[in-house]
């Protein structure tokens, strides 16, 4: 018994629409798999975007303060070695002065419309 043409195309039909069916299934489960998937690692990215930033400003602040330590450093060693250096620095941040020298320290001027009448 032989099936007829029509019966073998309706078949034919068939398992044509039910693999299109899986495709398209296959296709709608892939794309709710990635939307998950890049719900869970776009905070990640935000978050690892976050860390690179003050990564560097913290990169920054170390080498600022490395500069600084080396400034520091080098006004020690002056403090110790420098008696110029020395003299300079208690002039300038002590306002000391020699024996026989005299002082003299000009205040700045008062505030807007403040004279002394």
């Amino acid at each position: 018994m032989t099936a007829s043409p029509c019966t073998v195309q309706r078949a034919r039909w068939s398992d044509n629409l039910w693999v299109r069916l899986q495709s398209v299934g296959f296709i709608m489960f892939l794309a709710v798999l990635m939307g998950g998937l890049a719900m869970l690692f776009v905070p990640l990215l935000h978050r690892r975007h976050a860390l690179q930033q003050e990564l560097a400003r913290l990169d920054k602040a170390i080498a600022q303060e490395e500069f600084r330590e080396k400034q520091l450093r080098m006004e020690i060693d002056a403090l110790k070695t420098d008696p110029v250096f020395v003299e300079r620095v208690a002039r300038q941040k002590l306002n000391l002065v020699r024996p026989h020298e005299m002082l003299f320290r000009f205040e700045p001027p008062p505030p807007n419309g403040a004279h002394g009448r």
